[in-house]
């Protein structure tokens, strides 16, 4: 990995050679073959994956079958990394590899850290963007555990 090839994913333009310089320190480079499970849903989502090369797909279980509900499969995608900004984060999907490939692994704590010195005022609004993603997504919870409990009136607000 060098970085000349960083200089050709779109995620990271604007970073100047100093900064490709401190996310190559930070990084490890993994390469892939299909199948292997990079990360689970709920479990603490404390790397951040840049996709070089390959396919891999991002899976939920919904009920009683696994959904597909996305596809990591351009040079630059990436997934994780949410503890960067919030101590809480979790996973959203199942990572799965669905093709021979390479990642860049970014441990979390490095993000948040450089983030900080980068981009103040981004980490700012990332932070708040995650809280009120939490948020939602407590409330879907609650909103789906009272639906299968057979009152869904229960806690709606008029």
């Amino acid at each position: 990995m060098s970085i000349d090839e960083l200089r050709g994913l779109g995620l990271l333009d604007g970073l100047d050679t100093e900064q490709l310089g401190e996310l190559l320190t930070a990084a490890d480079e993994m390469s892939f073959t299909p199948g292997t499970v990079l990360f689970r849903a709920g479990e603490p989502a404390d790397v951040w994956w840049i996709l070089l090369e390959g396919g891999v797909e991002l899976v939920r279980h919904v009920g009683q079958e696994d959904v597909v509900v996305g596809r990591m499969t351009t040079p630059g995608q990436w997934a994780g990394g949410f503890r960067a900004w919030d101590p809480e984060g979790v996973y959203m999907a199942t990572g799965r590899t669905e093709s021979p490939g390479r990642l860049l692994r970014v441990p979390a704590e490095s993000l948040g850290e450089m983030a900080r010195s980068w981009f103040p005022l981004g980490v700012h609004l990332i932070q708040g963007l995650m809280n009120t993603v939490r948020k939602v997504e407590a409330t879907a919870r609650q909103r789906e555990a009272l639906v299968a409990l057979g009152n869904p009136r229960r806690w709606t607000r008029p």
